[in-house]
């Protein structure tokens, strides 16, 4: 895109896009979204290290922290993810997120795919 003034609109009609379609994915809580996506994030990012640790492990309360959603709000919306089996958690109280996390939000990968295309045209 050229300039600023024409890229904004762009922008924000895709993010938009997104975030509704993302929401939708997880039973319209942009919570969830976002607690999954830190935890996912963390664990990832330890993933690309390629060094087994506990360093990439995030728990409720760290993603409390990072978010800034109340502890008990993280910890609630933890068990939803939990039980639609889109995160687990170990007995230490490290969060992941699932296989089953990326086949049942494939179609919010698409749509973050089409947001990307779409603000770097």
């Amino acid at each position: 895109m050229g300039n600023q003034s024409e890229s904004y609109p762009a922008h924000v009609r895709a993010f938009s896009e997104l975030l509704i379609k993302l929401r939708a994915e997880l039973g319209n809580d942009l919570d969830q979204l976002l607690i999954l996506a830190v935890v996912a994030e963390r664990h990832y990012a330890a993933i690309d290290t390629a060094v087994e640790t506990d360093a990439g492990g995030i728990n409720a309360y760290s993603v409390a922290l990072y978010t800034d959603i109340p502890r008990e709000t993280v910890r609630r919306k933890v068990k939803v993810l939990v039980a639609k089996g889109l995160m687990e958690c170990d007995e230490r109280g490290n969060l992941t997120p699932t296989a089953q996390a990326a086949w049942d939000l494939r179609d919010g990968t698409a749509a973050t795919w089409k947001y990307i295309r779409a603000i770097t045209r």
